[in-house]
């Protein structure tokens, strides 16, 4: 894994805590000045953006010397959308060049037009204001009649009970088992990575490569071959060791293609460390560098945040800190406040463990005035880049 050095920059006591916290009664005081590896903002270049084009140039050059005056040192961003979370944005946010890939491009987007795409210039202004670039896509989470056309044996999921009764498949999530999926998810990080070819370009993360409850015609072909047997017939625990096997497997071949675009960057794995392979304990083995698992999307408490995190441990963890107050389309998220923020931020500050590398908050443009106001008076309290 590639460390930097950690910095010392000091930060400043925030007066105003929440009442919940002050009334709170807690043995362990927040730890002022935490070291952090990675402080910074997630954008949806389209996802959840009012309008139908995205995100422009002005928006992100303004948010840039945002970040450098509150001295954030990471800007992710992530380049695409899915109509399944926010109806008027869908596909990659990019000038895709591939022409299989092509179909999942989203032509109204300003970034995904070649005489209107500006995220090289923002890559190199944030290199001018020390802030890295970081992208983030969801992996193996398609709108079908899209990736299909250029991936005709791409398939969807397909749950034990969709199996057995023949009634459809999941309706977004791909098996890395169909060859046409497999070679979608590869082909779409060569293709962003390599229009995106510059050292500021540190990371690269994704997420939905794992299994759901796949039972798909690739994934029992997959087991019979290499299991013996059927799938129906197995236990749920033997079911489960070798799904966590092949995934590890999968994660290793996609680190490795992700490393070969960009070798001196990191790869990162969007996940809270639950589902069969993502255990963290052989994550880094798999090529891992940083998990970056979900709080705050919907509500927690201390005890769980605090849980979570050490679940993640041995491996750097960057908390994915969802700051949202205007909801997707389609779940009720966790309608967050400053107060929220403020206490969420002291129960970070008040974790023990040692694997806790970063915060990425998230999503920027769906981020009130009033809650940004928040994140920038809450991380003073760290020390950071």
């Amino acid at each position: 894994m590639k460390q930097v050095a950690w910095a010392t920059a000091a930060g400043g006591l925030v007066s105003q805590w929440s009442s919940a916290s002050k009334a709170r009664a807690n043995p362990t005081a927040p730890k002022e000045g935490r070291k952090l590896k990675y402080v910074g903002w997630q954008v949806g270049l389209t996802y959840q953006a009012i309008a139908p084009g995205g995100l422009d140039r002005d928006y992100l050059m303004r948010l840039l010397d945002e970040m450098a005056e509150n001295k954030m040192n990471l800007l992710s961003l992530m380049m695409n959308s899915t109509a399944s979370n926010d109806p008027i944005h869908d596909g990659y946010c990019w000038p895709v060049r591939s022409p299989k890939l092509k179909h999942y491009w989203d032509a109204a987007s300003i970034n995904g037009q070649p005489s209107t795409e500006f995220v090289r210039e923002v890559i190199t202004a944030a290199a001018d204001r020390k802030i890295q670039i970081h992208f983030l896509m969801n992996g193996f989470w398609w709108t079908p009649e899209k990736i299909q056309k250029g991936y005709p044996s791409a398939e969807c999921q397909v749950s034990r009970q969709q199996a057995l009764q023949g009634s459809g498949s999941n309706a977004w999530w791909f098996c890395p088992d169909s060859p046409g999926a497999w070679q979608a998810g590869l082909d779409e990080v060569r293709d962003l990575l390599t229009f995106y070819e510059h050292p500021n370009v540190i990371g690269y993360a994704f997420e939905m490569l794992c299994y759901g409850d796949c039972f798909c015609k690739w994934t029992q072909e997959k087991y019979r071959q290499e299991a013996g047997g059927s799938m129906f017939d197995a236990e749920a625990a033997q079911l489960h060791r070798w799904r966590a096997k092949q995934i590890r497997n999968y994660l290793k071949l996609y680190a490795d293609h992700i490393r070969q675009l960009i070798p001196k960057g990191s790869v990162w794995l969007h996940s809270d460390c639950h589902t069969a392979g993502h255990e963290p304990a052989g994550l880094q083995a798999c090529g891992i560098d940083y998990v970056l698992p979900m709080i705050l999307h919907m509500r927690k408490t201390r005890e769980e945040v605090h849980a979570l995190i050490k679940h993640c441990s041995p491996c750097p963890t960057v908390l994915h800190f969802c700051t949202r107050d205007r909801r997707p389309t389609n779940y009720d998220l966790w309608i967050k406040t400053p107060e929220i923020i403020a206490e969420a931020i002291s129960w970070v500050l008040e974790y023990p463990g040692d694997n806790l590398a970063g915060l990425l908050f998230f999503n920027e443009n769906a981020t009130s005035a009033r809650n940004k106001k928040a994140v920038y008076e809450q991380i003073k309290r760290f020390q950071h880049h």
